[in-house]
């Protein structure tokens, strides 16, 4: 429908005001949108390192600094003129893997308690995060509408990032991992739709 304001519209307005000043100031330099997204890489890697030691509050201030980049490094691209498709690819590999190192994290810091479903908990919402993301590639690789369901990288960020802040990690892991499955229906239910079950 025309007009209509769906949730990624919202999302990308919300970023959009938060990254614009900054990135027109990095659109005079030098400074390549890749080089954000590599920069925004190496601090979640720092955070998933400073969660596995237990030190969740810095963790989840971590993990939101490196969000900041995640919406940095597009808008600099957008801002500079320097929209690439490898900066597409570059950036959707290293937020796979900034996800799996997050989540990787969080299961060395369950692992000395010797309580196995937090750590079952917390593989399950990596599969179910990455399936999330790989649908949409999948879908739209194969020429189709791939951005359909309710909780994307985003949502996960946030929740898992508020888990860690208030220490509430294992109710941010369950909502994460059964909202990510719900979504993964959701975008296989519109890639169905989309081919009219072919």
């Amino acid at each position: 429908m025309e007009g209509k304001l769906t949730l990624n519209d919202t999302r990308r307005r919300i970023g959009g005001g938060m990254t614009a000043g900054l990135s027109r100031a990095l659109a005079k330099s030098r400074i390549s949108p890749n080089a954000v997204t590599v920069a925004g890489f190496i601090i979640t890697i720092g955070a998933a390192y400073v969660i596995s030691t237990g030190a969740l509050l810095a963790g989840g201030l971590a993990v939101l600094f490196a969000g900041f980049f995640d919406m940095l490094d597009g808008a600099l691209a957008r801002a500079s003129g320097r929209v690439t498709r490898f900066g597409a690819i570059l950036d959707a590999t290293l937020d796979r893997l900034s996800e799996a190192a997050l989540l990787i994290g969080v299961m060395v810091y369950f692992a000395p308690d010797g309580n196995t479903w937090p750590i079952m908990l917390t593989g399950l919402t990596l599969a179910g995060s990455l399936t999330v993301s790989y649908l949409r590639a999948r879908s739209e690789a194969a020429g189709l509408e791939g951005k359909e369901g309710i909780f994307t990288r985003p949502e996960r960020v946030i929740v898992l990032a508020l888990g860690l802040l208030f220490n509430w990690l294992i109710p941010a892991l369950i909502i994460i991992c059964v909202m990510s499955y719900i979504t993964v229906g959701q975008r296989l239910s519109s890639a169905y739709r989309q081919l009219d079950g072919k």
